[in-house]
C-alpha cells in the first residue's frame, strides 16, 4: 500500500493494524482459556449434557457448496455460483424444498449482484451473462 508522504501517525494502515492486533489478542486469550480447561458449552446445551457429535454429512455438503462457489465464480459468474452455493447450504442444513430453495437462492443472488454492481459500483463476475449485463 502506498502511503502519502508526510502522513501522520494515523494513516490508511492504522485501522487494519488495530483490527489485526485485536483479533490476535482475542485469539490468544481464547487459546489460553481452552488450555486451562475452560471449554464452552455448545449452544442449546446445558452443562453436564452429553456432547452432540459432529454431523459430517452436513459439514461436507456445506463445504462442497462453498468449494463449488469458488470454482464457478470466474467461470459461470456470481449469480450462478452464488445460487448453487446458497442452495447447497440450505440443502445441507436439511431443507428438501428443492424448487423453492432454488428460486429463493436465485432471487437473493440476483439482488446481491445488482446491489453490488449497480448500487455500489463493485464489479462481480458476470460469467455467462457478460453480454447481457454489460460488465465483467
Amino acid at each position: 500500500m502506498d502511503i502519502p508522504q508526510g502522513s501522520s501517525i494515523v494513516s490508511p494502515q492504522t485501522f487494519p493494524y488495530m483490527v489485526a492486533a485485536f483479533t490476535s489478542l482475542v485469539g490468544l486469550v481464547l487459546i489460553v482459556d481452552v488450555l486451562r480447561g475452560n471449554h464452552g458449552t455448545p449452544d442449546g446445551d446445558e452443562p453436564g449434557d452429553a456432547l452432540i457429535p459432529v454431523n459430517y454429512k452436513t459439514l461436507l455438503i456445506v463445504a462442497a457448496a462453498i468449494a463449488l462457489h469458488v470454482i464457478l465464480l470466474q467461470i459461470a459468474g456470481y449469480i450462478i455460483a452464488a445460487t448453487i452455493c446458497f442452495w447447497g447450504v440450505s440443502y445441507g442444513f436439511g431443507s428438501r424444498k428443492i424448487l423453492k430453495d432454488l428460486l429463493v437462492s436465485l432471487a437473493f443472488a440476483v439482488i446481491v449482484y445488482f446491489s453490488f454492481t449497480k448500487g455500489l459500483n463493485i464489479n462481480l463476475p458476470s460469467g455467462f451473462f457478460e453480454g447481457i449485463f454489460g460488465n465483467g
